[in-house]
Order: C-alpha cells, then sequence, then structure tokens
C-alpha cells in the first residue's frame, strides 16, 4: 500500500511544474530553430544569393556597356587626342573629358536602372536547399530571397600603355564598373560588391609615347 501511494506521488505534477517544463521544451525547440537558422539555412543562402547576384551584376554590367557603346558609336579617336610637335614625335596624349564623362554618365545610368530591377527579380532558392543535405539542393518549390541595391553604382575610367612592337605602342581603354548588391535575411543583410573591367577600345599607337599621359581631367 505504502509502495502504490509513492508511485501515484510520483506521477502527479503540479501545475506551475507543467507550466515550466512545457516552456522549457519551447525554448529548446527555439533555440535549436535559431541555431540551424545560423548555422545551416543563413551559410547557404547567402552562397547561393552570392552566386547569383555577381552573374547577374556581370550580366548587366557586359550588356550596359555594350549598349551604350553601340548607341554611342564612339571610337578610338573620339575619346583620345594625340598631338605631335614639329619634329613628327608625339607630344602629348590626352583624353577627351567630354566624351568621355557622357559615356560614364550613360553606364552609370544604365547599370543602376538594371540593378534596381534585381530587387523586384529577387533569387529563387529550392525550399530542398534549406535542409543542408547535399543530395535535396534543388528540389522542392522555389523560396524567393529579396535583394536590396545598396549605395549608387561607380564607374572607372582608365587606360594602359604595352609595348608592341619597336616604337609601337598599344593603348587600351577601358571602363570599371563598381556594383553593390545587399542580400537581405530575416536576420541580417549582406553586402554583395561585384566589378568588371569592360574594355571599350584600343589603338596602336606609332612613335614613342611620352611618359606622361594626361586623362584630361576624367571623373
Amino acid at each position: 500500500m505504502r509502495a502504490y501511494s509513492y508511485k501515484q506521488k510520483r506521477k502527479k505534477l503540479s501545475p506551475r511544474w507543467k507550466a515550466r517544463i512545457f516552456l522549457f521544451v519551447i525554448l529548446v525547440i527555439v533555440a535549436l530553430i535559431l541555431v540551424y537558422y545560423f548555422c545551416i539555412i543563413s551559410p547557404i543562402v547567402i552562397t547561393l544569393s552570392q552566386e547569383k547576384v555577381r552573374s547577374l551584376s556581370t550580366s548587366i554590367i557586359s550588356e550596359s556597356v555594350e549598349d551604350v557603346l553601340a548607341t554611342s558609336g564612339v571610337s578610338y579617336s573620339d575619346l583620345v587626342n594625340i598631338e605631335y610637335n614639329d619634329n613628327h614625335d608625339i607630344s602629348l596624349i590626352s583624353t577627351n573629358s567630354v566624351e568621355v564623362n557622357n559615356l560614364v554618365r550613360r553606364i552609370t545610368y544604365q547599370v543602376q536602372n538594371k540593378i534596381d530591377a534585381i530587387g523586384n527579380q529577387g533569387v529563387d532558392i529550392a525550399l530542398g536547399t534549406f535542409t543542408g543535405i547535399p543530395f535535396l539542393y534543388g528540389i522542392g518549390p522555389a523560396v524567393s530571397v529579396k535583394l536590396v541595391p545598396i549605395g549608387t553604382v561607380n564607374t572607372k575610367f582608365d587606360s594602359t600603355f604595352s609595348s608592341a612592337g619597336i616604337n609601337q605602342t598599344l593603348h587600351r581603354l577601358y571602363f570599371t564598373v563598381f556594383v553593390n548588391v545587399g542580400v537581405v535575411l530575416p536576420s541580417m543583410t549582406k553586402n554583395l560588391l561585384t566589378s568588371l573591367e569592360v574594355e571599350i577600345c584600343e589603338s596602336v599607337i606609332v612613335g614613342k609615347v611620352p611618359e606622361i599621359y594626361f586623362q584630361g581631367g576624367v571623373i
């Protein structure tokens, strides 16, 4: 009779203890979900988003530069002025700042507009990818992750000289476009910087190129 009574006492819990146990279980579940999210899901989303953002940004930059150059119809002679002295030696090479700045503005504007559109597109990630299990990657319905452009698109104009033979110098003109895009997650925002160097035009200069090259105030 005493043993039976002891077992009955062990089985009975007060409502307060039941509430405490229930709350403890809930807290453990929430903690496990948070650990799973930060350790498994978040790195996967960031990695996949980073790959897609870089791919999209690179494609956008290339297309924008090609479109602007095609519509503007500029050539090397439109962008570069070469001056000679009385001995027909090269005395000065300078860029046409008006044409260059115009191209920079047009490219920056076009890239910025297309980058802004990425925010509406987002990044689609298959639901199975969130499990962190390799063979489930790409399986299941797509979940869209929001992308937000951060800051502005920066475009830098530059040029390089390289030897192309005796008294011949290859002059190459190019743009470097920098794009900053943010991946917005429930717990954080990850900034992804993409840059791409795109050649505008090039030309072989015959004659000795002076050591100092003036860029004519290119921004």
